[in-house]
C-alpha cells in the first residue's frame, strides 16, 4: 500500500487504508471538516486538544452506532424468530 497525499489541520500527511486512495481521501476530509467545526465553535487554540475532541466527537459517534447498529440486529432476530413462528404453525 503505497497511500495519498492528504491535509489535515494544514498538515500534509501520506495515509493509506485498505479502502483504497479514495476512502482515505473521504476519510481526511471527514477529520477535517470535524476539526474545523470544532475550531469554528472553540476557544481552544492548542492543535492536540483540538484533536483529541475531534476524536472524541468521532468516538461518541461510532459507540453510539454500534449500540443502534445492536439493537438494530435485536429488533431483526426477533422479526426473524416470530416470522419463522408463523410459518412453521
Amino acid at each position: 500500500m503505497k497511500g495519498v497525499n492528504v491535509e489535515i489541520m494544514g498538515q500534509q500527511l501520506t495515509v493509506a487504508s485498505d479502502g483504497g486512495d479514495e476512502w482515505a481521501r473521504t476519510l481526511a476530509a471527514a477529520v477535517d471538516e470535524k476539526i474545523r467545526a470544532i475550531r469554528a465553535s472553540s476557544q481552544t487554540v492548542n492543535l492536540i486538544n483540538i484533536a483529541i475532541l475531534a476524536a472524541l466527537n468521532f468516538a461518541e459517534e461510532l459507540e453510539r452506532l454500534r449500540r443502534e447498529h445492536a439493537e438494530l440486529l435485536n429488533h431483526l432476530k426477533i422479526l426473524s424468530h416470530r416470522l419463522s413462528e408463523a410459518i412453521e404453525g
